[in-house]
Order: C-alpha cells, then structure tokens, then sequence
C-alpha cells in the first residue's frame, strides 16, 4: 500500500509539474504582462527585443482570436496588417527593383561616405504607372524643406493632394483600413476616413516646438522629408521618395553613404547626404506602394500609438510613431 501511495504521489507530481512547466512556457492569459522572472519566457512586446518571447508568443498575442465590439466580431489588428501585404498589388517585384548596399557603416560616431555608387542601382520605372503612383510623385515636389518656413499651400497643391487621396480610397488596402477602422468605432463613414487622413497627414503644423510657422505636416516629414537643421536631415521614410531623390543630377540630390543595419528582405536603413545635410539612419520598407506605407503607418498611429509590431509577410516587424498636436509627427519601420 506504502509503495502504491508512494507511485501515485510521485505520478501526481510529475504530472503537475508538467502542467506548471507547460503554462509557464505559455503566453495564454499572459500577453503584455510585465518582465516577470518566474517565467522563463516572457509575453510583452520587450521581448522581441530581447529574444526570450514564450515560442506561442506571436500565435497568441499579436495574431490571437476576433475581437468583439459592441456584438460585431472585429478583425485582429495583425490580421488586418497581414491584409495589407496581401492587397498590396501595386508593390514592386524583387526583380523590379535592384539594391547595391555596399558598406555598412558603424552605428555610432562620425559617418562618411564610403559607397561609390547609389543604393538603387535600377528600378522598373514602368511600374511606377499605375494610379497610386502617378498621383503621389506630383506630391514630392510640393514642400519646401526648410524649417521655419512657412510652406505654400496653393489651389493646385491641395487639388493634388485630394487627388491622390480619391485614388488611395479607392484600393483594396484602403478598404481594409476602412472596415477595421469602422468596426473598431474610430469612424461612422468614408468622409470620416477621409477627413482623419488629412488631418493625420496634410494637415500643417509647426515643426519647433514653440515655433507657430507652419513648416511641416506628417506628409512631408514622414513621406517626403525635410530638413532638421543646416546640417542634418529629419524623417524620409519613403523608399521611392529616397529613389525620385538619389537619381537625381545635381542637387538638392541624395548621395548614399551606406547601410546602417543588417540586410532584411523588406526593410531598409540608409546614412546619406541630402543636399549638404545629412542622415545617419533612414529607415524604410522596400519596393511597397504609399499606399501600404500610409495604411500601415495610419493604423499604428491610431490604434497602437508609439511602438506597433505588425506582421509583414509573415515577419513581425517594429513601427515607431509619435503625435505632433493631433497629427502625426513621425513615422517608421524600425529596421
């Protein structure tokens, strides 16, 4: 009887502490629970960061289950970004698009330039045809770079900018965002859609903080760039308005230094020279439309300000984005 009592408590022990050991190495009901060293593995978004997510981590808190607002069944906000990449049709192939990235320059202190040649070494200029893209290259000329300077807002600027805004509307990714959006309660209508995106992006406001010159807007810091100082370069994180600026003759062009991060499939980080000012880290997606651009960085804002991991193609990526009075200060891809 001792023996049988001594069998099934020992059973029984091994057993619980199966169980223990198999939820610890879980993320079920721990997702965005602090660093916590009873656990060998952690559910936050720090542990990306530091490799010691459980291995369920990205199956359960950032893909997990529908949310439910008000009885509707909302899509996971990862399952809306994947949503993205998938409708992006007008992304550039791999061979539409070829990369020389040269040196890789060191993260820290002084960078010079140590690449010979450009960082696109050609682009398939005729997909650049389609509607998303005609209607935003007119945008990048549109902004005068200088801070403290107030920007010219003139009748043709805005008929651009209402332009490319009824082509971004009308894609299958903007129609992502605006289901989401709407589900979640942050819109009733497409007008809503619509006056959100301008005041997010065209919306002018003050660069310097106590500065009221209207210098800037989300637009041009985020997708076309501008200028930080006499010296040095703010925001650019459009890798097609990098490529309309680095072919360029003469200046204000862009004169590649060198990359600033590891190689990754969809991602960029670039140091380089702008028009005498430069950039020690440019970060960017690869060979995707503005449209996937804007929507990914447009539901960040709104829906995970600050630090957004989102899936893309099937890779958890970090964007960064920061608020300037209701608009978006900045953002991008950390890469």
């Amino acid at each position: 009887m001792k023996l049988f009592c001594s069998v099934l408590l020992f059973c029984t022990a091994v057993v619980s502490n199966s169980f223990t050991t198999a939820f610890n190495d879980s993320c079920q009901s721990r997702c965005g629970a602090g660093f916590d060293t009873a656990f060998p593995c952690q559910c936050n978004t720090k542990c990306l960061n530091y490799n010691d997510c459980c291995t369920d981590y990205t199956a359960t808190c950032i893909y997990g289950g529908d949310a439910t607002v008000d009885g509707r069944a909302c899509k996971r906000f990862a399952q809306v970004m994947e949503e993205l990449w998938a409708n992006d049709t007008d992304r550039l192939d791999a061979r539409d698009v070829t990369l020389n990235y040269q040196a890789q320059l060191p993260a820290h202190g002084t960078i010079l330039d140590e690449s010979p040649d450009k960082f696109f070494s050609y682009v398939n200029e005729s997909r650049l045809s389609s509607p998303v893209y005609t209607s935003f290259l007119p945008l990048l000329d549109n902004y005068n770079p200088v801070k403290n300077v107030a920007e010219n807002v003139t009748d043709e600027k805005i008929a651009e900018q209402n332009q490319f805004l009824d082509v971004l509307l009308d894609t299958a990714i903007w129609q992502s965002v605006y289901d989401y959006l709407k589900c979640e309660g942050k819109i009733q209508d497409m007008s809503d859609l619509r006056t959100l995106f301008k005041r997010l992006w065209f919306d002018l406001y003050p660069r310097s903080g106590k500065s009221t010159i209207l210098d800037s807007s989300g637009f041009e810091h985020v997708m076309v760039g501008e200028y930080k100082s006499s010296g040095t370069v703010n925001g650019l994180h459009s890798w097609l308005a990098f490529y309309e600026k680095e072919k360029m003759a003469t200046e204000p062009n862009i004169n590649y230094y060198g990359h600033t991060c590891d190689v990754h499939p969809h991602t960029a980080c670039t140091a380089y020279d702008w028009d005498g000012r430069t950039k020690r880290l440019s970060s960017f997606f690869l060979n995707s439309s503005p449209a996937y651009d804007l929507a990914m960085y447009s539901l960040c804002y709104v829906m995970q300000r600050g630090t957004c991991h989102v899936v893309v193609d099937g890779q958890v990526k970090t964007i960064q984005t920061y608020s300037k009075e209701g608009h978006i200060a900045t953002a991008f891809v950390v890469a």
